[in-house]
């Protein structure tokens, strides 16, 4: 049901049950209701602004949120997130990479410039010693 269709009901209830009443009643019934009039012309605009906090927000093609000129905004809006996420991975996953390539330059520049026999590079120890860096 339509609230318009709503609003002529109980218009019409209330109607009907007026001529059951006494003169009294309607008379303060009226003045009630021209009172409530006169107050909502005269509405400051935060008044009339008022829109409910658990009322959904509605964006139309006229807002200019629409379909139009900004309407990528909305989009970019809902992607941003995850693409700054990907970048973020991405930069993680380049410095670790460049600190293993910076940890192994180090052990070779050790080692070239190391004033130890070549049979010590042969040994078994040193090997091990070279996968357990790299792997640091």
């Amino acid at each position: 049901m339509r609230e318009a269709e709503l609003a002529y009901r109980v218009r019409q209830a209330l109607n009907e049950g007026i001529e059951r009443m006494d003169y009294k009643t309607t008379f303060r019934l009226e003045q009630a209701r021209s009172g409530a009039l006169a107050r909502q012309r005269v509405a400051p605009a935060s008044v009339r602004g008022w829109v409910p906090a658990l009322e959904p927000a509605v964006v139309t093609p006229s807002d200019g949120l629409g379909r139009g000129t900004w309407g990528w905004l909305r989009g970019a809006g809902l992607v941003a997130p995850l693409v700054a996420m990907v970048v973020g991975f991405v930069a993680i996953d380049r410095w670790h990479h460049d600190q293993r390539i910076a940890k192994l330059a180090d052990i070779d520049f050790a080692v070239l410039l190391d004033e130890h026999p070549i049979e010590a590079y042969a040994d078994r120890g040193f090997a091990v010693f070279l996968q357990t860096e790299a792997r640091d």
